[in-house]
């Protein structure tokens, strides 16, 4: 669902990994709903410094692929991904072909990672009622500070009506 928070853990978690020196380099790409591989390519070879000398997809797609072989330890976030993705086409190295690559991708659609053969599904839900409560008081700053019933009544409802979501929540 849409606002559980999947693309901001996916750039806290390459924020971490990145401070915890886990790997050499952490690349974010955004997919979408209607992916543009050359973006997607753009956005990758941006974060290697890398300057394309082919002009095809397949052609920087091998300039990436050889790119990325050069580095020991690789995390790439490919964030809001609709449908399957052909990693290869893009010039990401997967399985046996760079164990040192790690691909992190985010999806609203289970079957997305099925077909791409994900190792490891994280399913976020919304937030319990109690959850969605808290975090709506702290960004409310109703935490700590006395409220009149009607007010809290009010903001209760408000929180209700964010569905657990925490976008809404924090919006």
């Amino acid at each position: 669902m849409g606002g559980v928070g999947k693309t901001t853990m996916a750039k806290e978690v390459g924020k971490k990994s990145t401070e915890l020196k886990l790997f050499n380099l952490v690349v974010i790409a955004v997919v979408s709903q209607t992916p543009n591989i050359k973006n997607i390519q753009g956005r990758i070879a941006d974060s290697l410094d890398l300057r394309f000398e082919k002009e095809t997809e397949e052609g920087r797609a091998a300039q990436i692929w050889h790119r990325l072989q050069e580095k020991k330890k690789i995390f790439i976030i490919l964030d809001d991904v609709w449908k399957e993705l052909d990693l290869a086409a893009i010039g990401i190295p997967f399985g046996a072909d760079h164990k040192g690559c790690k691909v992190l991708l985010t999806t609203r659609l289970q079957h997305v990672c099925t077909r791409m053969r994900s190792q490891t599904k994280i399913q976020l839900d919304v937030l319990s009622n109690d959850e969605a409560w808290t975090l709506f008081k702290h960004n409310a700053g109703l935490d700590d500070a006395p409220c009149h019933s009607e007010l809290i009544d009010v903001a209760q409802k408000v929180a209700g009506e964010c569905k657990g979501l925490p976008l809404a929540l924090s919006t």
